[in-house]
Parts: C-alpha cells; structure tokens; sequence
C-alpha cells in the first residue's frame, strides 16, 4: 500500500513539474529557421528562443510600405461588426483598404459595416464553403488591385473580434523585415465573461498567450487576426493546384477543411515559410454555454487530425514530429488525466485515512508541489483579474474544463477514426 502510494505521489508531482516547465524561462530544442540555408534545423533555445542564430542573414522583402487590405468575413454579426472595423480603422498604421464580405447574412452586418467605415463586398447566393469560401471569392475578386502593388498583404480577421492599435504596425515590419515571412499572427484573447464557463476559456487563452510569446512563431496563424503575405497566397493557390507539395485544391483556402486557418498554416510552412508573431493580443468571443464550446472544439480537434491526415507524407519531417507528437500528447492525456484524478483521490482518502503511516518528508514535498501548482495557476491568470484569480485558486474549476476539454477531444477523436461527418455549426 506504502508503495502504491508513493507511486502516485511521483506521477502527480512529475505532472506538475511538466505543467510549470510550460511557463518559465528553460533550455530546450526546436526546429527553426537558419535564414542563411534557408532550411529548418534543429537548435538550441532558451525560453523558445535561439541562443546561436544567424538572423543577419534574413533578406528584407522591401524597405517601402506594404499595400494592406483587410478582408472580413462575416455571418450575421451586425452585433460586433462595426466594433471589429473599427478597432482596425483606429490602427497606427492605417491599413489602405477594410472590407466586410457578409455572405449566407440575413441581418444588418452590410449596413453595420459601413456605418463603421468598411467597405462592403457582397457575396451573392447560398455560401456552402463558409469562411473560407467567403475569403477565396474576396482574394479572387480583388486579385487584380493586390498584383498592381509591387508589394502586398491581406490582413484576415474574424467579424467579432478587436485587435490592439499596433498590430498592423508591427506586422507589416516583421513582414518587411524578412522576405521568408508567410504571415504574423496576433495571440487571441477571450473576450470578458459573466459566466464561469466564459471565465475559464479566458484562463485557458491567457495561458496559452504566455506559452505563444516565449516561442518565435504560433503553432496555428491565428484565424481572429493575421497579416499574410499576397505572394505567399498566391504560391499557396498555386501548389494547390499542381497538388505536388500539398494537398490539391483550386483556392488559395482549402474550402473543404472544417479548419481553414490551421490548414494554410500547414500549407505556410510545408512551403518554406515561417509565421511569426508580435506579442499583440486580438479579443475574441468566448463560448457562453457548453454546447457552443462542444461544437467549437470538436471542430477545432477534428479539422486539425483531419488536416495532418490530408497533408500525410506532404508535410516535411520536423512539421510531422512537431504537429503529430502534438496530437499524441493530447491523445494520451485524455487517457492518463482520468488515471491521475483517481490517484490524486486515492492519495488524499489514504492521507486523510487513519490506517496508513506516511513519511512526513514525502507530505511535505507532496503539499509543496501542490502549492506551486496552484501558484502557476493563479499567476498566469492574474492579468485577467481577480475573478479569474479566485477560480485558479479553487483549483477545481479548473481541473473539470481540463476533463471538460479532453472529453471533447474524445469526442472529435472517435468521430476521426470513424471516419464520420459532422455538420458545421456556427459558434
């Protein structure tokens, strides 16, 4: 019994040791650009960053100012539309063109929307491809204007979110600066909540934040607000359609993926190029209610295995380690999680239990591992405010999401090795 104890004593504080290593400053070893081969190797990072790296060898794109439109889809968002064109209007470096692409819209987004100072491009007939159906029929129409520039990008945002007033300044730099930059991402946020539910997705994006800014680029372009390259694009549409490098299609979206943005992430990288981003936050809604966030991830989860299953021996060998053992991570942890909730009980019914004699130092360890836990917790929330801070330091909330989160992961998993379809819903 003595034994079995100590054995789940190891397993909960190795668990936590892994979980603070995800927010400190550490020594490690990623897969990032050499701009003098051009190639991806292997090098050694301290707090994601490499400490030898010839970045005198990066070869600027240009030294004069990109031409930047800024396309937004939308889907009945007269609520948030006029927020999300202005948070761009009021940019410091304006961008030379906002336009809204309400498509399947049965409310007053168009009219919002140009209230708000956009243009508006209107996207006629039944949508079936969604958003990215409604960017291709914007990229394909404004092809023409973005080619005039010697020069371009197309800042892509979603239609209920906010961007802070320096992203496309210090986009459109890091995009200048190196002419390997496909796109620059924005690290989302969750918008403010009233609910429990809306609270801890703004923990978890908040978390998520803290890990993205230690690394030189995202895992994922994300789909709430990046500055991508036209040129980029246009390479994309065209390796699309030879279908050699990635996976074919005729768009410069893949408009059958469930997960457009991780998708031409894929498609950035297998090509050669790398996606930075700027430590600025873009503000984005939360899911008020289970079923929106069960849709929502199970979409996410299922679009992203479907996705690496669709690119297969596409994908460069350092892509398929990084975004593969990305997926086993979670695979397992939606297995071990449950294992280690039972111990993590079974550890405190026996210490609380008159029958067994524990050693005072293994305690004392043990409750020292828990409070650095809880710690971590509660600081990489505290930006958020005290709200989130007492939920961290509940503890429980937190570890049901975690369970919460995994479930649905299950969920997107099982429906995966069926092979089964689901149906888009729009959260």
């Amino acid at each position: 019994m003595i034994l079995l104890v100590q054995l789940c004593s190891i397993f909960i504080n190795v668990g936590i040791i892994l979980h603070v290593f995800k927010f400190i400053h550490f020594f490690g070893i990623k897969y990032l650009m050499n701009f003098k081969t051009k190639k991806r190797e292997v090098k050694l990072t301290f707090s994601g960053k490499p400490i030898f790296s010839p970045e005198e060898y990066q070869i600027p794109l240009t030294d004069n100012p990109l031409h930047i439109v800024v396309l937004i889809p939308a889907w009945n968002e007269e609520a948030s539309i006029r927020s999300s064109v202005e948070s761009i209007l009021n940019q410091t470096r304006r961008p030379d063109k906002v336009i809204v692409v309400p498509n399947n819209t049965t409310d007053k987004t168009a009219l919002q929307a140009i209230y708000g100072g956009a243009s508006v491009l209107w996207m006629a007939g039944k949508n079936d491809k969604k958003k990215a159906g409604a960017l291709n029929f914007a990229l394909n129409n404004l092809t023409e204007e973005l080619d005039s520039y010697p020069y371009s990008a197309v800042m892509v945002m979603d239609a209920d979110t906010i961007v802070d007033d320096d992203f496309l300044e210090k986009a459109e730099k890091k995009m200048m600066k190196n002419k390997l930059v496909g796109g620059v991402s924005s690290i989302f946020t969750g918008r403010n909540s009233n609910s429990l539910l809306g609270t801890l997705q703004q923990m978890e994006f908040s978390r998520f934040r803290l890990q993205i800014k230690k690394r030189l680029e995202v895992f994922v372009l994300s789909g709430t607000a990046s500055l991508i390259s036209w040129s980029a694009l246009k390479k994309i549409k065209e390796a699309r359609i030879e279908g050699k490098l990635i996976p074919k299609g005729e768009g410069f979206y893949d408009v059958d993926s469930m997960t457009e943005d991780n998708e031409l992430t894929l498609a950035l990288l297998t090509l050669g190029y790398t996606i930075p981003h700027v430590h600025v936050k873009s503000v984005t809604d939360v899911m008020e209610n289970g079923k929106s966030l069960y849709h929502q991830r199970k979409r996410w989860y299922l679009g992203a295995l479907q996705n690496l299953q669709m690119y297969g021996r596409k994908m460069p060998r350092w892509m398929k380690r990084i975004y593969w053992f990305q997926q086993i991570g979670i695979f397992f942890a939606s297995i071990i999680t449950p294992v280690l909730l039972f111990m993590f009980i079974f550890y405190i019914t026996l210490i609380l239990s008159q029958g067994v004699s524990f050693d005072s130092a293994d305690l004392i360890v043990s409750f020292g591992m828990f409070c650095l836990y809880i710690l971590i917790q509660v600081m990489t929330v505290w930006d958020l405010g005290w709200k989130a801070r007492i939920t961290a330091l509940c503890y429980f909330p937190d570890l049901f999401y975690g369970i919460l989160l995994l479930s649905y992961y299950a969920s997107a998993f099982w429906t995966f090795i069926r092979k089964q379809e689901i149906k888009w819903i729009q959260t």
